[in-house]
């Protein structure tokens, strides 16, 4: 005979699964013992607004946009009661696009032609990366389901090799005033490095304490909380996580979510990045050095991300996700809107029906 409990329980699961399996989403519901869910996922980001040291969001300079694409495969695998497994893998393409600049003017009894010198010295920021992206793995263990499911979970995040971040001007100059000692040397084309790239390029260890509860109504809340322990120069971040859902019969859900990194520990030095101090300005303004923000960029990165979607289940292996997220505030981040198309699917190797 079937009891309260063991309903609530079942839809609790019905819940976590419904959100984990077209986003593979950490959750303290972890999958039965031999199931698979295997995801495919592609989303698009788009930004003209970035968020550096201090304030609200600002214009990209030089009517910059960047844009973003990321399609990934995501397995989590349940190999006995309690332990989960996974593992995500994405190919990103990502841009950035801006107006070109001269930002040095011709020297005082210089023989160049004007306009041979001006055209040396066109600074273009526009940059393209594409390949494989950081590997993410987790192990999520449930310490218990009553009075509310708690779980642990160890995180990892792998670059895979692709070019590290740098200062506009690549690793060097380190310091504001070694650039302005010497700009003739540093402000060249040839130089132009920036950091749009496929991720930090560093490896990060997380530990994380899920919590969840499924109310009688279909409603269900997920709390995370942890510490990114990022290596390779890179400062660590407290995290934290809130999700929330309503599900509608069977076959249909909704969620919103909202989640928060901040970096606690100092960063290395990525060189210097130059900004402006009036974004909004045209390429015309900048000419002399005029305009420039000088920023001494450092491996840190803060962030409050939030976003919602709904689920439908199209049969009961096959589960399909639509997402939308911003990020509302940050630092050394830019201000993201991004939209998601996922599905998954399900499936027992071993175990119960």
């Amino acid at each position: 005979m079937g009891t309260p409990l063991r309903s609530t329980l079942s839809r609790a699961i019905s819940c976590a699964l419904l959100t984990a399996a077209a986003t593979a989403d950490a959750s303290p519901w972890t999958l039965p013992r031999g199931t698979l869910v295997v995801t495919g996922s592609y989303s698009y980001q788009s930004a003209t607004q970035e968020f550096i040291e201090s304030g609200g969001a600002r214009n990209f300079p030089l009517r910059g946009r960047y844009i973003g694409s990321t399609y990934a495969l995501g397995f989590r695998f349940a190999p006995i009661d309690g332990l989960e497994l996974e593992l995500g893998v994405p190919v990103r393409t990502v841009s950035y696009a801006s107006d070109p600049v001269v930002l040095l003017e011709r020297p005082m009894g210089s023989s160049e032609p004007e306009l041979d010198y001006y055209q040396r010295n066109v600074i273009n920021l526009s940059r393209t990366a594409s390949g494989l992206g950081d590997l993410s793995f987790a192990a999520r263990w449930r310490l218990m389901l009553q009075p509310f499911p708690l779980a642990l979970e160890l995180r990892a995040k792998l670059p895979t090799g692709y070019a590290q971040p740098q200062g506009t001007f690549g690793d060097r100059p380190q310091t504001s005033g070694e650039f302005l000692g010497n700009v003739q040397r540093w402000v060249s084309p040839d130089n132009v490095r920036d950091d749009v790239t496929l991720g930090d390029g560093q490896l990060d260890v997380g530990l994380n304490v899920l919590f969840g509860y499924a109310f009688r109504t279909r409603t269900f809340v997920r709390v995370d909380a942890g510490y990114n322990l990022r290596l390779g120069g890179a400062g660590d971040q407290v995290i934290g996580a809130l999700r929330a859902g309503q599900g509608f019969g069977e076959r249909f859900l909704i969620y919103g979510w909202a989640q928060l990194a901040y970096t606690v520990t100092e960063g290395r030095l990525l060189g210097v990045s130059v900004a402006a101090i009036d974004p909004n300005l045209p390429a015309t303004e900048y000419a002399g050095a005029r305009n420039l923000l000088l920023r001494e960029l450092r491996l840190e990165r803060d962030q409050i991300d939030v976003g919602g979607g709904f689920i439908v289940r199209i049969t009961q292996e096959v589960e399909l996700n639509v997402g939308y997220a911003r990020t509302l505030w940050g630092r050394n981040t830019a201000a993201v809107d991004s939209l998601s198309l996922g599905l998954g699917v399900r499936t027992r190797i071993w175990g119960g029906p």
